[in-house]
């Protein structure tokens, strides 16, 4: 009899591979090598949906969701507008807006 597939496991080190995928991709970027560098960000985009993972808000912040492309000072805009962030990719031109955090009061 097959043995049971752990999901939670599978998840776990889905979630590993991307965190190594999109260190790897930074590197890349780094090295003047963008074409890599969007390889691995495409690549931990697809094995967190696979996986159904989800991406952190960190890591959604590094890959456009939408051509997979890394995102970088050279490949994105960064707008503030109406109390949100607006993430244009220059690449395939998709918006990613978040809330901007709200401010700490002071105690």
């Amino acid at each position: 009899m097959a043995r049971r597939r752990n999901k939670s496991e599978e998840r776990d080190v889905a979630q590993a591979r991307i965190g190594r995928l999109l260190a790897l991709g930074r590197a890349e970027l780094l090295a003047d090598r963008a074409g890599l560098a969007d390889r691995y960000a495409g690549l931990g985009l697809r094995v967190a949906q696979k996986y159904q993972t989800g991406l952190t808000r960190a890591q959604k912040a590094q890959v456009c969701r939408k051509c997979g492309a890394f995102r970088s000072s050279a490949t994105s805009r960064t707008r503030l507008r109406g109390g949100r962030v607006a993430i244009t990719c220059l690449r395939c031109g998709a918006v990613a807006r978040r809330p901007l955090s709200p401010p700490v009061p002071e105690a």
